[in-house]
């Protein structure tokens, strides 16, 4: 399986519905899990990463903090445009500590995926890693 967030390949968060310059939202795929992108309050919060290759996305990994409700849409345009939902999943509350998610969506033929926090166990999230694995086309 290939890593579709290789930002060396080119992946990129080309959308963020927050931003703040202390914890930017290319945070999400650096790698590390001592940096990471906040949300600046209100729900819900979103952000679309453009994979490295389209392809079928066989894993999603998510490392965060106080998500509560995601939601999982995909694109496979040129473009960021016509979205479909992959998933919709709750996340349970860690009090504290940092949450690990790992999702196995079914057939997910993507060029872009769409990330809704819908709602958070507080007024401010945080994602520090997203991974996402597949084949590419």
């Amino acid at each position: 399986m290939l890593d579709l967030v290789n930002t060396a390949a080119g992946a990129q968060v080309v959308m963020a519905s927050s931003n703040d310059a202390r914890f930017p939202p290319r945070n999400m795929l650096d790698g590390k899990l001592d940096t990471f992108w906040a949300t600046t309050g209100l729900y819900p919060q979103t952000f679309v990463i453009v994979l490295s290759e389209a392809g079928d996305v066989k894993n999603i990994t998510i490392h965060s903090y106080n998500i509560k409700d995601l939601k999982i849409e995909k694109s496979i345009k040129e473009d960021p445009v016509e979205f479909e939902d992959v998933l919709e999943t709750g996340f349970e509350s860690t009090e504290g500590t940092p949450q690990q998610k790992n999702f196995s969506p079914p057939l997910c033929e993507a060029r872009y995926l769409k990330f809704t926090i819908k709602s958070g166990y507080d007024h401010f999230c945080a994602v520090y890693k997203v991974i996402i694995n597949g084949t590419s086309f």
